[in-house]
């Protein structure tokens, strides 16, 4: 269980980073592919699933944030990147 978890966890991860590249291509071409409805939905169907099986895997492993530093420091990671991807990913003015 805990190794189908982890795959899951590191495709999810990877597809995130690359569908995040190809929205900020596509915004920087003013693409109209960014308002279709498919494109707006599958990244957080992805953060879901991700986040589902980080929190299986932490159950899992019995490691837990703010109590083991380099898991602490991935979520810290993951709320910059959410906050940071939010800024990067709104048209401009």
């Amino acid at each position: 269980m805990y190794f189908a978890f982890k795959h899951a966890h590191m495709m999810f991860a990877a597809f995130s980073g690359v569908f995040f590249l190809i929205r900020g291509v596509w915004m920087l071409q003013d693409s109209p592919r960014l308002s279709q409805r498919w494109v707006k939905i599958a990244p957080h169907i992805n953060d879901t699933l991700l986040l589902t099986c980080a929190v299986v895997l932490m159950v899992v492993t019995q490691q837990y944030p703010f109590v083991v530093g380099w898991l602490t420091a991935k979520v810290i990671a993951l709320l910059a990147y959410i906050g940071l991807g939010t800024l990067a990913l709104k048209p401009g003015r």
